[in-house]
């Protein structure tokens, strides 16, 4: 699909994370009262109120600590690969067989409430290809995005996740020799982009185990995650 399709829902995903966000607490009392008569013979014969306390919707809210996330993970394909030139684009130019690795991924995540938090996420990745009546063409990829977070707790040991990120790769390409640069240039992508859903299982108090399926640089993720409190 186009990449502007995702580009579009991850913009909208990270509004309706903000207004998910904007929690409004409401506190009140309700009242009744006995009587005889209204007005003058209420006073009258008096009135009793009865108030009840509503729950403290923020004590949950409350007791929250703020935590940072150091995560390590691996995803799979690199999806940078579909930047790569295609053969369609060049006579007698065939694409070979696709090799890549990664991309390895690194977070820094400051988790500020129960349901949000915001950090940094970087990753690296190689992708290369073989063209034939021509030589090789390979794309070294880094990109700093930055990553917001919803968290929805599924149970006391797993949490479902949505991210949303957004930056800027720092591409490198190398051709194997002048004759290809010539025949095969290409400008890989300036934006950088993830979004994913997935899964954290907590392992210990500060560990967790974390699964994710997306799109972007990667279509599936998974890793470790680390928590500093």
């Amino acid at each position: 699909m186009n990449k502007k399709y995702y580009l579009l829902m991850l913009f909208f995903s990270v509004v309706l994370i903000n207004a998910a966000d904007a929690q409004v607490y409401i506190g009140g009392k309700i009242g009744g009262g006995f009587g005889y008569g209204s007005g003058m013979g209420r006073m009258r014969y008096g009135t009793r109120i009865y108030s009840k306390r509503q729950p403290n919707k923020k004590s949950n809210e409350s007791s929250f600590k703020p935590v940072v996330y150091v995560s390590l993970g691996y995803g799979f394909p690199n999806l940078d690969a579909s930047q790569l030139p295609n053969n369609s684009y060049f006579n007698n130019y065939n694409k070979g067989i696709t090799t890549s690795s990664g991309p390895i991924t690194g977070a820094i995540d400051y988790r500020f409430s129960r349901n949000t938090s915001i950090g940094v996420m970087t990753t690296y990745g190689n992708v290369s290809a073989p063209y034939s009546n021509g030589g090789t063409v390979s794309l070294e990829n880094w990109s700093v995005m930055l990553n917001f977070m919803q968290y929805a707790p599924m149970s006391n040991t797993a949490t479902l996740y949505f991210r949303g990120a957004i930056g800027a790769n720092i591409p490198t390409t190398t051709y194997s020799d002048q004759n290809t640069a010539n025949n095969l240039y290409f400008s890989p992508d300036a934006l950088a982009y993830q979004v994913g859903l997935g899964v954290r299982f907590d392992l210990t108090s500060t560990t967790a185990l974390f699964a994710e399926a997306g799109y972007g640089k990667y279509i599936l993720h998974g890793g470790l995650s680390f928590a500093f409190r």
